[in-house]
């Protein structure tokens, strides 16, 4: 027998029901798991004084973003999205960092701002100097010329001869200056000893060993014959942060902290670089522990 080609009403009427009764389960549940459940469940574990904890974190500086010290080895390893800063030193390890909130471990403002995290929550937290590692002492930057004058001539006795250029005052002979890098000449008259320094116009150098510079002219006449040489600093305002010195210890002794090529000045900052200086940490609570 054909089978029956007319409309089946009450299977049609079967199905709308069933899919009314699916949506208002879904309303029912997403009301129940998107209001009822975050009201009245207990509330997360939030760090809080006198807790120990483990933070995750990435220091930067306010000004440029230069990445300064961190706890992640992703980061560190990563120069191409997070540029680092002078002072920026090598862990032996990388691991979140242990706080024990309220201990004094930490900054002021770091300590301050983990509290209230729970595991797995992130913040940026900007702590200005009063917060951080305190003022800047000013008796300790410098503003020098990007167009540095140097004497063609100096003059010292044999000791001060010896303490800088760690060799014997022989007339005639060349010797290296251990700042600059070009060779200059010797000349012994009694205990008096001149040297004479010799760059080539166009000479690069490496003033500190941070930077390029180079001589841009020689006047040997100039201040009364002591002679003049002229070096320009090449130095912009990209490398502030940047560029420094350390110690063989791998200390910062100073790091070039701005570069004002309208005023024709870079300047040395001998403080610590974190000194004087706001700071944004990123920072991520890893773990929790509360002993009472």
């Amino acid at each position: 027998m054909p089978r029956s080609l007319r409309r089946d009403d009450r299977g049609v009427s079967t199905l709308w029901s069933f899919v009314g009764v699916v949506i208002l389960i879904a309303a029912i549940l997403g009301v129940y798991y998107g209001y009822v459940v975050p009201k009245f469940a207990p509330p997360p574990f939030r760090a809080q004084s006198g807790d120990s904890v483990q933070v995750d974190y990435v220091g930067t500086f306010a000004e440029n973003g230069l990445v300064f010290d961190t706890s992640i080895l992703s980061i560190a390893q990563d120069n191409a999205s997070y540029p680092k800063a002078f002072m920026f030193a090598w862990h032996s390890s990388y691991a979140p960092l242990p706080v024990t909130i309220g201990r004094g471990g930490v900054v002021p403002g770091f300590d301050t701002g983990i509290q209230g995290l729970a595991i797995g929550d992130s913040k940026t937290i900007v702590v200005p100097p009063a917060l951080g590692y305190g003022p800047a002492d000013p008796t300790k930057i410098f503003v020098k010329p990007l167009v540095e004058s140097v004497p063609v001539r100096l003059t010292m006795d044999l000791s001060t001869f010896v303490a800088k250029y760690q060799a014997a005052a022989v007339s005639g002979t060349n010797v290296t200056d251990p700042f600059w890098g070009w060779t200059a000449t010797v000349s012994v008259a009694g205990s008096i000893v001149t040297v004479t320094n010799s760059p080539i116009p166009g000479q690069l150098v490496r003033p500190y060993g941070g930077w390029d510079a180079q001589v841009v002219s020689i006047d040997d006449a100039a201040n009364g014959g002591q002679g003049v040489i002229s070096v320009h600093h090449l130095l912009t305002p990209a490398m502030v942060d940047r560029v420094g010195q350390k110690d063989a210890g791998g200390t910062v002794v100073f790091v070039v902290t701005a570069v004002d090529p309208v005023a024709g000045t870079y300047t040395l900052n001998y403080n610590t670089p974190t000194k004087g200086r706001t700071l944004v940490f990123q920072v991520t609570m890893r773990s929790i522990t509360r002993t009472t």
